[in-house]
């Protein structure tokens, strides 16, 4: 079940952008449901920072003896979300509404992976910035460049700061 504040105008926009482009399907699963299982998506092509910061992020990861992260629709409408509640609340968090985690706002998507693990930002980044930030800041660092987590999803919000970025990382 989304939250209310999935259906913020510019996520739902941006939601709807990639579903119709069909880059992106998001359906509410309902709680008796099997969770779902992750899948590789293509990559987010309605965003040509998000795409630069998968490669900057699988550049880093194959450095360090890591295989390369796949897009994966649930994480990326996680992490559209995610961007828009912290855009809306003006708060750098990885807590979400209600004080949901990562792990909870993919169980309100039907996924339910072994590992999960969350990279937030906020500010006027250039792919290449924001990713030497994240690999600065030891929490971060050990995020992206965890070898047990395969798939990803990558969005940002755009403040008049620049904007709210999240990278949710999971493994299947």
């Amino acid at each position: 079940m989304r939250s209310s504040h999935a259906t913020r105008r510019l996520s739902a926009a941006v939601l709807g952008t990639a579903v119709a482009a069909g880059l992106l399907t998001v359906g509410a699963t309902p709680a008796s449901a099997a969770p779902r299982p992750l899948a590789p998506a293509p990559a987010p092509e309605a965003d040509p920072l998000a795409v630069q910061v998968l490669g900057l992020t699988n550049h880093a990861r194959a450095s360090a003896g890591c295989g390369p992260l796949a897009v994966a629709d649930p994480l990326v409408a996680a992490a559209i979300d995610h961007s828009g509640d912290m855009a809306a609340t003006d708060r750098l968090t990885h807590a979400g509404p209600g004080g949901s985690t990562p792990r909870t706002r993919l169980a309100a998507l039907g996924v339910a992976p072994r590992l999960t693990a969350e990279n937030v930002a906020v500010g006027a980044f250039t792919p290449r910035s924001l990713v030497d930030a994240w690999l600065a800041s030891p929490g971060h660092r050990r995020n992206l460049l965890d070898c047990r987590l395969g798939f990803v999803g990558i969005a940002r919000h755009d403040v008049a700061s620049g904007a709210y970025w999240t990278q949710v990382l999971a493994a299947a």
